[in-house]
Formats: C-alpha cells, structure tokens, sequence
C-alpha cells in the first residue's frame, strides 16, 4: 500500500478538497482500493464523499473487514476513517504524541494489505499528528492557496522546523516530496503580480507538467465537493472532454492525472529519478 499525506501550514488551502477529489479519481480510472485516513478536526473527508454518494465506506471504530475493501462493481473503492472514532488516536493524555504515533503506525501497517493508497488529510503543520504522518507516508503533498502569503506557507512545508527537509533528517529518510500544488480561487488571479513571485520562487518545487501553458499544474479552488464530478469523466474521449471542458475543470483533471502518475511511479520505484522528489536533499 503506498501512502500519500496532504498538508499545509494554513487551514482553507484545499487540503480536504484535494483528498476527496483524489480518493474519488483514483477510484474510477484506477480501480484502487481507496483508504482515506482522515487525522483532521473535524474530520470531513467522510462527510463529503458520503454525502455525495461517491461510493465511500464510512467506517467506526474498527478496521475494515476485507468484504468491505473489495473493489466494487465499478472497479476500485473507497473507504474512510476518521481519527476520531479510533480509540488509539483519540488519547487526550499524549502531548508529545508518543502513543499516537505508535498507534498510527499499527494502524498503517494493519490495513496495508486491503488498500494499494492511503491518503492522509492532516491538520495543519505543526499539529504533532500532522507531523507524526510525515514520519509514517511515503509522500506528501502540499496545496497552497495562491495568495501574497502563499510563498511563506509553502516555504514552511518545505524548510520549517516540522517541514520535509527536517523530517526527511531526522525522522523518514525515504519521504519523497511530491511538490506544492497552488489552489487558485479564479484563474484571473493567475495573472497577479504576486502570482508571478510565487512562480520564480517556487518553480523548483511546483508540480511539473510540460503540456500545461504555464509548465506546472495548478487546482481550481472548489467551493463544494460536489462539483468533483466533471474531474472524472468516464465514457467520453479525452480529446473531446478536452474541447468542451472549461479551464478550470480541465486544469483539475490534468492536476488528479499528474498525481496519479506520481503515486503510479512511487510502486514503480522511480520516484527518486523525479526532480521533485530531491527537492529535500540539500
């Protein structure tokens, strides 16, 4: 099972957003065994993907009976767990965290065989069970809302004292930085002068993609989960989704198509041949 956490410095940055609209294309043009961990207060990934009615296993206080994990009649499946209905990650007396990282890391290890991802929505850093998680994944992800402080948040991901570089040090030499994902509210907003600030200085670590116009791929912010759905059309040929989706869905569905490869390459053991994935070794 390969683990992907999705985190950021700042609450609203489409972090929950990103792990639904992710659990749900994973399922339908993969055929994955989908666990979304849900480490957030609230959590919400259940809520959204229950909802919705996209096919999500909203499971308690247990681990998920291998029935409940088998794909579905469309292919993949996807089951959830919030943290707050798991007695071992619900301890009060646990500043430090040291049983709930114990803990999450049984958890892990209990449900790899039913799943092939794990996608983890944390609080945001430096929440210690945000932090506990980095220590645990074999990637992380970070959606950063593009704003004038979105260059700050982003450089916390990656140089702060909890940030991929300190916990690839000490903690989990083998974390692969998948990139910074900007979250943009308009496309217009693209076309900020601090838009392009964040472009020159964030261009290394910026999720590549040589066929979008501006070189890396970028995530419409989402109001509501719900409008996942034109993200993962499934009978149409992509050239004619392509004609007649606007930019901002198309701009979605190439983001969840480049992930995906990336999470692909993680089984294939390529990822450290990305240069995204060596952003941590200075």
């Amino acid at each position: 099972m390969k683990s992907l956490l999705i985190v950021s410095t700042k609450g609203s940055s489409g972090r929950t957003t990103l792990t639904c609209l992710l659990a749900r294309h994973l399922q339908c043009t993969c055929y994955w065994r989908v666990l979304v961990l849900d480490l957030a207060e609230p959590p919400r990934c259940a809520h959204l993907l229950a909802r919705y009615r996209y096919e999500a296993i909203v499971s308690g206080n247990r681990a998920p009976a291998s029935q409940e994990s088998a794909r579905s009649a469309s292919g993949g499946c996807v089951h959830v767990l919030s943290a707050n209905a798991i007695d071992g990650l619900m301890s009060r007396d646990d500043p430090a965290r040291t049983r709930y990282y114990a803990n999450l890391r049984h958890l892990l290890s209990a449900v790899a065989p039913w799943f092939d991802v794990c996608l983890v929505d944390a609080p945001a850093l430096p929440d210690l069970r945000a932090v506990c998680a980095e220590a645990l994944v074999d990637a992380v992800l970070s959606p950063v809302a593009v704003s004038p402080e979105c260059v700050t948040c982003a450089s916390a991901v990656i140089n702060g004292t909890y940030g991929i570089r300190n916990i690839r040090a000490r903690l989990n030499p083998v974390l692969r930085f998948t990139g910074i994902l900007p979250v943009v509210a308009v496309p217009a907003a693209m076309e900020q002068a601090w838009t392009k600030v964040m472009e020159t200085t964030l261009r290394e670590w910026l999720i590549a993609d040589p066929a979008s116009p501006r070189g890396y791929v970028w995530l419409p912010h989402l109001t509501s989960v719900c409008r996942m759905e034109p993200f993962t059309p499934a009978d149409s040929e992509p050239a004619a989704r392509d004609a007649d989706m606007p930019e901002a869905l198309r701009a979605g569905a190439t983001c969840l198509d480049v992930i995906t490869h990336r999470l692909e390459a993680i089984q294939d053991g390529t990822v450290p041949s990305l240069r995204h994935a060596e952003v941590c070794d200075a």
